[in-house]
């Protein structure tokens, strides 16, 4: 499995879970999103539907009082993991960050846990 960390920003893991759950949900039924998808190369037949859900996963790592300390870890399913890290990356990622602002997610750590 493939995980990602970022540094924690404005959002909590459970809202950012959320945001991918909308995703999911829209993406049958929004042909703009379908077309933003094909544009970018992402061909999501790789994850079939009843799959997605559990796709991919957002989680914190770290607790305590300093903010600096939490991290979020976007962790990927096996299945067609390149698509889906593709897809947090190219598209996912900059719709959050978009709606709620550059902080929303920071950026990616380095070192990985």
């Amino acid at each position: 499995m493939t995980e990602l960390v970022y540094g924690r920003g404005t959002r909590s893991a459970d809202e950012v879970q959320r945001e991918i759950d909308r995703f999911w949900a829209e993406l049958e039924h929004d042909d703009k999103l379908q077309a933003e998808l094909r544009a970018a190369g992402l061909d999501l037949r790789a994850v079939p539907p009843e799959r997605r859900p559990e796709a991919i996963q957002v989680r914190v790592r770290g607790a305590g009082l300093d903010p600096t300390s939490v991290a979020l870890i976007v962790a990927f399913a096996p299945v067609a993991n390149a698509v889906l890290v593709s897809l947090w990356e190219q598209v996912l990622l900059p719709k959050i960050r978009d709606r709620f602002g550059r902080d929303a997610i920071r950026d990616e750590e380095t070192t990985q846990p």
